[in-house]
């Protein structure tokens, strides 16, 4: 019985797309990291203003702001290539037509800005 071929554990290292896969993987960690925080940012303004101060306070720490920037990064690498393989995740068609990539790919971005922009005017209000 032959054994299974031994992988080293740089395999990803080796071609481009490997790393950007083990990249998006590993943003699930930050991502989840920035959820909790997220969380507990809504606690602590269910809890009143002396607790949210306390914990304002404590995000603007440097290593806070740098775990942000780190977790929006990674956001930024989730969304680009889950966008690039939505043409082959989600083929649409239009009679026997299908739609190009690009125009898939276009309309994810446009519906991302327009979200934004919602949101911004929300919170800027």
């Amino acid at each position: 019985m032959p054994y299974p071929r031994q992988r080293s554990n740089t395999w990803f290292l080796k071609r481009w797309p490997y790393r950007i896969f083990m990249l998006r993987e590993l943003s699930a960690v930050f991502l989840a990291g920035y959820t909790v925080l997220l969380i507990l940012l809504v606690a602590k303004v269910h809890d009143g203003r002396g607790a949210f101060k306390d914990y304002a306070d404590t995000l603007q720490s440097p290593a806070l702001i740098v775990f942000n920037v780190i977790a929006l990064l990674f956001a930024l690498l989730h969304t680009f290539t889950w966008f690039q393989a939505v043409p082959s995740a989600l083929p649409v068609r239009i009679g026997e037509e299908k739609v190009p990539a690009v125009l898939l790919i276009g309309a994810h971005y446009a519906a991302m800005l327009g979200a934004t922009i919602v949101i911004f005017a929300v919170a800027l209000a």
